[in-house]
This record gives structure tokens, C-alpha cells and sequence, in this order.
């Protein structure tokens, strides 16, 4: 098969390796060479919940680094300011039709793990702080912080939103608002107030990302307090009990 391009982004704490045509893909690792050794299992997850079925017989060997982004923000504790050079090139109706419907279907699949966890209010791990505060640790802490990004990333791209609702209902919701701004498909880059660069294309990749990895941490956490066939897995995770 043709190689794969990956974005990596870096620092001395740690990698996060990023897949340019599959947009929700993610691996994460003390060093880049460490990240990559997670890449293959990662991105067939990803594409067998994306698009019904998994890249088989990945290896190492099939990524090529197309595009190194050195950081100085917590990598290791899953921040993230990289613009794919794709990103800052114009989103046709098409990619971005595809792109919103990935971004709906993960919040509905977020909901129904949510739904599966018996008790939703029951602490799933040890309290700590990272960059952005206490971390959540029942399942609706997670699925309300998940939630309420989104307010912060419409906001880094010049959409008026405010949460409200649920997940599914507020991703719609925001959708319709990013719709109803002039030239929502521009390439525009726009500069938040920490200095991090952002087009609307890099939103809908966080969108993806941010949804995933929480539901991951979900999905793992549950599994260990309850009988795994209980919980459900939309998302396809390979996570050993």
C-alpha cells in the first residue's frame, strides 16, 4: 500500500502522531518513535469505526513523517496547537459534508457509551490536575467536559455559539451556527487568544480527536468496573481488561 503521511508533534515530554487523511486518528508516546509503535493498532481502530473497516497488516514502515511540529505545550498530558499544512487549504462542500457527518456520528456513538455506564456519577479514577484543570472523573464529568469544548473551539474560529444541551444536540446545534457565517468553507486562519492558529478544517479534527480520546479513557476506565460486554464500544476500541 502507499504510504501513510503523518504530522508529528513533539517535545521532550512526549509525541502525538497524527494521521492527514484520517482525521480522527491519533497515537500518543514518550518520544515520536514510541508513538509510532502505537500508530498501526490506532489508525485501524479509527478506520474501522470511520469507515466499517480496519487497515490490515500495518506496520511501522507504512508511515512516512511528512510534516514535524515542535510544541511547548503538555503533549504528554494530550494538548495539542499543530496546523496540518493541509488544513490552511480551502474545504470544499464534499470533504466538509463528510467531516460534519463524522463529527455527528461520534457525538451519537459518545452517547450511547454514555448510556451503557450503570452509574454515571460513580469517580472512575484518581483526581489530578492538568492544563486545563481537574480532569474529569465520572463518566458525566467526561462526557459534560467533552461537551462543553466545543464552545471554546467555535469560539477560536470566529462562530458565536454557546452550549447547550446534550452532545449530540449542542454538535448540531453548532453546526448550524458555523453554517450561518459568511464563507464557513474559507481557508481563513485565525489566531485565539493563547496564540494558537486555527482554521475551521483543524476544527473539525479536534472535534473528532477531542470526542475520541476521552471516550477512549471512558471506554477504558468502565471496562475495569464492569463486565466489558456490558459497555458498549461504538467507537471499536481494542483495549485489554
Amino acid at each position: 500500500m502507499a504510504h501513510i503521511e503523518v504530522i508529528a508533534e513533539y517535545n521532550d515530554a512526549g509525541a502525538i502522531l497524527w494521521a492527514d487523511a484520517y482525521p480522527g486518528a491519533f497515537s500518543r508516546g514518550e518520544t515520536v518513535s514510541k508513538a509510532l509503535e502505537k500508530f498501526p493498532k490506532a489508525l485501524s481502530e479509527y478506520a474501522r469505526w470511520a469507515h466499517g473497516a480496519a487497515l490490515p497488516n500495518l506496520a511501522e514502515s507504512d508511515f512516512v513523517v511528512t510534516h514535524a511540529h515542535q510544541t511547548l505545550l503538555r503533549v504528554d498530558d494530550a494538548d495539542s496547537d499543530v496546523l496540518f499544512p493541509s488544513e490552511r487549504l480551502p474545504m470544499d462542500m464534499t470533504e466538509y459534508t463528510q467531516k460534519k457527518q463524522l463529527c455527528i456520528r461520534s457525538a451519537q456513538d459518545f452517547e450511547k457509551l454514555l448510556a451503557s455506564i450503570p452509574q454515571k456519577d460513580r469517580s472512575l479514577r484518581k483526581s489530578r490536575r492538568t492544563f486545563y484543570g481537574r480532569i474529569p472523573c465520572s463518566a458525566r464529568e467526561m462526557a459534560e467536559h467533552t461537551n462543553n469544548t466545543l464552545e471554546y473551539y467555535a469560539h477560536a474560529v470566529g462562530v458565536p455559539f454557546g452550549n447547550e444541551g446534550g452532545l449530540l444536540e449542542n454538535r448540531k446545534r453548532f453546526f448550524r451556527a458555523l453554517e450561518s457565517t459568511p464563507d464557513f468553507l474559507s481557508p481563513r486562519v485565525y489566531t485565539d487568544t493563547d496564540g494558537e492558529l486555527w482554521t475551521r478544517k483543524k476544527l473539525l479534527r479536534r472535534i473528532l480527536w477531542h470526542d475520541r480520546i476521552h471516550a477512549r479513557a471512558l471506554y477504558r476506565r468502565a471496562i475495569t468496573f464492569w463486565q466489558k460486554e456490558r459497555i458498549e464500544n461504538p467507537f471499536h476500541f481494542i483495549i485489554e481488561k
